[in-house]
């Protein structure tokens, strides 16, 4: 059975308050200090050396990690990312910032997506597999009962999010095996989705206001890492009610319907890796 549920409340942990949200300077001044290719004292590269490979003057390399440069063209950024020895992540995340303008707070958040009866019975017939609804931003918006039972508390009202619950919900260090690896990527992918997605205004702004209230949220956001995918294919996840260990098999699919911004969590448990009897 499961514990009881836990007083659930999200003011009670406090960080710095506030979180830098993703801008084309910020992201191009970290992918600048921590690259391999420069030859700087302490590590990185120089304006200097990226100018240099960019063949663009350091005033102008300056004012782009400054934010006081127009939008860089498609071709500049891409010797931007050749001069920096970038990953396929970071070049499709720089391209993505340069075209990135964060918008105000809107008056009211945009509604949420319609759940339909058809759609709840659709992941509630995928059981045993874990499988439900979430948004963009990676809200819950529908878990069938294996989903809303293995990982406890992710679609009570307080939480209803996928960060949030990594953050705010005890239980989420438990059960996610590699809880550290496994939030660091999920903050990393949601980077790139809020970029990639264009994700802004209220929707965004309520969600990062209460996850900037998590000290290892804002350490892991602050890491600036970007992901577009999983690190490896599956994750381990714990059965808090039965002790038992899921290799839990994860996607995020595009539900099919035309316009709707619905998206298919899935989690298969595939079992332990099989080892090879004839070797």
């Amino acid at each position: 059975m499961s514990e009881a549920r836990p007083h659930l409340t999200l003011h009670e942990q406090s960080a710095s308050g506030s979180v830098e949200l993703p801008e084309f300077g910020t992201f191009l001044r970290q992918l600048r200090e921590q690259s391999p290719r420069g030859h700087r004292r302490g590590g990185g590269m120089s304006r200097a050396e990226l100018a240099t490979l960019a063949e663009r003057g350091v005033s102008y390399i300056t004012k782009l990690e400054q934010g006081e440069a127009q939008a860089p063209s498609y071709a500049l950024v891409e010797s931007l990312a050749d001069a920096l020895g970038v990953t396929d992540a970071e070049r499709l995340h720089l391209h993505h910032l340069s075209n990135y303008r964060h918008v105000a707070a809107s008056v009211s958040p945009r509604p949420m997506p319609t759940i339909t009866v058809a759609n709840k019975a659709y992941v509630d017939n995928l059981a045993p597999a874990l499988s439900g609804f979430v948004d963009d931003a990676w809200n819950v918006l529908y878990a069938n009962p294996v989903y809303s039972r293995i990982y406890r508390h992710i679609d009570d009202p307080e939480i209803g999010n996928v960060l949030t619950w990594f953050f705010f919900v005890p239980e989420s260090r438990r059960i996610m095996v590699e809880w550290e690896r496994e939030a660091h990527l999920t903050v990393a992918w949601f980077r790139g989705l809020m970029v990639g997605n264009h994700l802004n205004g209220l929707d965004c702004t309520q969600l990062m206001n209460t996850l900037s209230r998590s000290a290892d949220f804002c350490r892991m956001w602050e890491a600036g890492d970007v992901a577009l995918g999983r690190h490896k294919e599956e994750m381990l996840v714990r059965d808090l009610d039965r002790g038992t260990l899921l290799h839990l098999r994860a996607q995020v699919l595009k539900w099919p319907e035309p316009a709707s911004p619905l998206q298919l969590y899935l989690g298969v448990d595939v079992g332990p890796p099989q080892t090879d009897s004839t070797s």
